[in-house]
């Protein structure tokens, strides 16, 4: 008996295999490198949904080399620079900063209240 040959046309593999790439995350959805994301954001998703000023106090000014001007991937840390609207975070940077400083922080700790 012979074998059953169905030609498969070269542009469904392609796309097919694009698919299968994407959706097992093996091709990235965007360059990391470029995405920032508000504090809000950063704080929810990565801060254990501890207050802005939670993040500011504990991450920002106990380690000023999150800061985009000494070299950091926090840019505008305290909120207040002239020209700049919130506090925006590099977000493949801040990930990576973080997976290595973890042990550092104190993920438990309370803000003292007035």
């Amino acid at each position: 008996m012979g074998t059953l040959s169905i030609p498969i046309p070269d542009e469904w593999i392609d796309s097919a295999v694009k698919a299968a790439a994407k959706k097992l995350h093996l091709v990235p959805e965007q360059d990391k490198r470029a995405r920032k994301i508000s504090l809000e954001e950063f704080r929810k998703d990565y801060c254990m949904n501890h207050s802005k000023t939670w993040v500011r106090c504990i991450i920002f000014d106990r380690f000023p080399e999150t800061w985009y001007q000494n070299g950091g991937w926090a840019i505008n840390p305290s909120g207040h620079e002239p020209g700049i609207r919130g506090t925006w975070i590099k977000l493949d940077e801040a990930t990576r900063w973080l997976d290595k400083h973890d042990d550092e922080i104190n993920w438990h700790e309370q803000l003292a209240k007035d």
